[in-house]
């Protein structure tokens, strides 16, 4: 993404948001701002691939805190199968909002149907395939598909690394 910019800020400021003062937002600022800094981040991308750019640069930049680096570190040692059913119960804490449902498809994929992606679905796409690449999983995949009923299904897998073939022989 580069430095920081003059217009970017402008831009933000323009919708109510102050980088140099951050508060809790409203949902439809905060998509505001994500589109605002997608878009500045890739110019020439279309929303949705910028959007997915700005969910994987969000993981990569908590990964490179303490924090972000502790938790991916336990995130591996779970493996990407049960770190993906686990946030289901993650958004369940992190916001009054978004509910998640996970359920496992066989040991290598995981479908997360989440009851609004708040129209930026491409945004959840990067954030589940970077941090399934923070797991060291191998060949991770991401999909989505806003199904009838308004829920956005993401169906994530990766594939069997030769480690966990023979660990699942072993067992």
């Amino acid at each position: 993404m580069g430095c920081w910019s003059l217009d970017l800020d402008k831009a933000l400021k323009a919708r109510d948001f102050d980088a140099s003062r951050p508060s809790e937002l409203k949902v439809g600022v905060w998509l505001d701002v994500l589109r605002i800094v997608a878009k500045h981040g890739q110019p020439n991308a279309s929303e949705e691939d910028a959007l997915d750019w700005l969910g994987r640069e969000m993981v990569r930049g908590y990964c490179d805190g303490l924090v972000g680096k502790s938790l991916f570190l336990l995130l591996r040692m779970m493996g990407p199968k049960r770190a993906m059913l686990r946030i289901a119960a993650n958004y369940a804490t992190a916001d009054g909002v978004t509910r998640v449902t996970a359920s496992a498809r066989g040991d290598l994929a995981v479908d997360l149907e989440f009851n609004s992606a708040f129209g930026v679905p491409g945004f959840i796409r990067g954030v589940l395939f970077e941090s399934l690449i923070q797991m060291n999983a191998s060949q991770p995949s991401v999909s989505f598909s806003s199904l009838p009923s308004g829920v956005v299904l993401f169906s994530t897998s990766w594939a069997q690394t030769p480690a966990s073939a023979t660990q699942k022989t072993q067992r």
